[in-house]
């Protein structure tokens, strides 16, 4: 992979998820689509890991990974508390502004950082390509058919 094929794969996904948001209309995504989750709790969630994948790129440039390896249930429990209550204008344009800080990190980061999974002893032998793909595009597809299913 290389960082022009990257960024497509995200933009790909990123057009899925546009997609489907665009569908709704404003009070449709306050709807509940699991027990707890309104389809607004969705975007914020993916607001969220957008900019952790941001951070964690900054955060190992300067040899400071996130240290903790928390549970991702423990994670999401913790964004969706911090997030519940904005309001919808509030999580569309920060999951906008956070997409756009993604492209923009990836745009600036140099090949080795992205694809040598050598390079950041954190990722374990992963490339940290992988780790946006599964905070961008794959996430995206991981939640359409929660953003497209039916109001409880």
């Amino acid at each position: 992979m290389d960082k022009p094929t990257l960024l497509a794969q995200l933009r790909a996904g990123r057009s899925r998820l546009d997609a489907a948001v665009a569908a709704l209309p404003d009070a449709a995504m306050t709807d509940r689509v699991d027990d707890e989750w309104t389809r607004k709790d969705v975007l914020a969630h993916l607001e969220a890991w957008e900019r952790r994948a941001v951070e964690l790129l900054e955060r190992l440039r300067v040899g400071d990974p996130l240290a903790d390896r928390e549970e991702t249930d423990d994670v999401n429990a913790r964004f969706f508390a911090r997030d519940r209550d904005r309001s919808l204008a509030d999580v569309r344009t920060g999951e906008r502004v956070a997409y756009e800080r993604m492209l923009a990190a990836i745009e600036g980061a140099r090949d080795e950082e992205l694809f040598d999974g050598k390079h950041f002893s954190w990722t374990e032998g992963d490339p940290l390509a992988d780790w946006f793909r599964g905070n961008g595009d794959e996430h995206y597809d991981e939640h359409l058919e929660q953003l497209t299913r039916a109001a409880r």
